[in-house]
């Protein structure tokens, strides 16, 4: 085994800060962090909520476009249920919120924006409850469900 010997040039600041940035930053803008059996990870819900999730339109014309992914969250009994948290992942397309946490607002509701030009499967956790649904786009769309 030989020896490896590391030479450190002093490097002028700016580029310093900028590989910092773009090294920290960089990966956490270009994926989905993934809990540890490879959900969406979020805080689970202090107490057993109703999950309710769907687009708006159900489904996109040929070509695609966008559509709005709304989330009701609420407790057993029908309650609205404020301060969960919600991560979103898009099998195709993208989602405005490209994968931070959103936060149901006092309605108890979140939303973000479906960006595809393809049928998407659309997974998300809500305090813990996973939930998924298909938002198809073109001849698909014509024979999905409303």
């Amino acid at each position: 085994m030989g020896t490896v010997t590391l030479r450190i040039s002093p490097v002028p600041r700016p580029r310093l800060v900028a590989a910092l940035v773009i090294g920290v930053l960089a990966p956490a803008c270009a994926t989905v962090p993934l809990g540890r059996r490879g959900e969406l990870s979020v805080r689970e819900a202090p107490e057993p909520i109703v999950v309710a999730a769907w687009a708006e339109p159900h489904a996109l014309p040929a070509g695609g476009g966008q559509a709005q992914i709304l989330i009701r969250v609420q407790k057993r009994g029908g309650a609205r249920f404020p301060g969960i948290e919600v991560r979103l992942h898009a099998s195709n397309g993208a989602l405005f919120s490209n994968g931070r946490t959103l936060v149901t607002d006092a309605q108890g509701m979140t939303r973000d924006r479906l960006t595809t030009r393809r049928s998407a499967v659309v997974t998300l956790n809500a305090g813990g409850t996973r939930y998924r649904f298909r938002v198809p786009v073109g001849d698909e769309a014509a024979t999905a469900e409303p």
